[in-house]
């Protein structure tokens, strides 16, 4: 009821009163991340720019923003990939917008070099088998002083909670001499910490992973763990924000 209640106030007119009942509901609602991250959305984005890996949950962004879609299947494609769990979950296929671009999109082939004020992905680098190149071309294509608005589950809160934290020095690794050194631990985890797999049938599950080319979450994160990461790198930007969100957290870098 909290959150049907959120959806229409959203449209209640005045920055004031929308402020004070988003207060209100952030304390109760238990989809309340998706209020923090409209706020940081009208504080941050403007212009034009990309949205990566939507899926159901595509960001609501002030007006005047403009926004194409990205992800490596149509709109047609994604809902029949989802179907099964889609539908077990209750959730509607229409919500998952057009796909404006069908690309790789740890690569973004597709966009030239500073091209887009902004790029947003909420929980997709998890999914990637190289986050740091993967970053490296959200900061490519935006221009200098956009902005990359990014979600991503927060371990201790999710169904990772179990799984081994992502090590800085596993993603250089990742990132040096390419994933598939690390991509069958990965399989095997995924196996034995959320599948709950025995020790007798784990290979077996990985080699089903690898044959499907699964993409669940390879990397896993807390909020101190990704800083660290940012930290140890040398990208091109700065880190404008990093708030915890419930069961995920946000990080906002902006292009230098």
């Amino acid at each position: 009821m909290v959150g049907r209640l959120w959806r229409r106030l959203r449209y209640v007119s005045g920055t004031g009163l929308r402020r004070r009942l988003r207060d209100v509901l952030l304390k109760v609602d238990v989809d309340g991340r998706f209020a923090l991250r409209e706020d940081l959305a009208r504080r941050y984005l403007s212009g034009s720019g990309i949205e990566i890996g939507a899926g159901y949950w595509p960001l609501r962004v002030p007006p005047g923003v403009v926004v194409r879609h990205v992800d490596y299947l149509s709109r047609e494609g994604l809902a029949e990939a989802s179907a099964v769990w889609g539908a077990e979950a209750g959730l509607d296929p229409n919500a998952i917008p057009r796909i404006d671009v069908i690309d790789d999109a740890e690569r973004l082939a597709a966009f030239a070099d500073a091209t887009e004020d902004f790029v947003v992905a909420n929980h997709f680098l998890e999914h990637t088998e190289d986050p740091i190149g993967t970053l490296e071309n959200m900061l490519r294509v935006v221009r200098v002083g956009g902005i990359v608005f990014l979600m991503l589950p927060d371990a201790r809160r999710s169904w990772d909670a179990q799984r081994p934290r992502t090590t800085v020095e596993h993603l250089l690794r990742d990132h040096r001499e390419g994933p598939q050194w690390s991509r069958r631990e990965h399989y095997e985890e995924w196996a034995r910490y959320i599948e709950g797999v025995g020790e007798d049938g784990i290979e077996a599950r990985a080699d089903e992973f690898a044959t499907e080319g699964a993409k669940h979450h390879f990397h896993v994160w807390d909020l101190e763990d990704f800083v660290a990461l940012l930290r140890a790198l040398d990208l091109p930007c700065e880190l404008e924000l990093a708030q915890a969100n419930q069961a995920e957290f946000a990080v906002i870098l902006r292009k230098t």
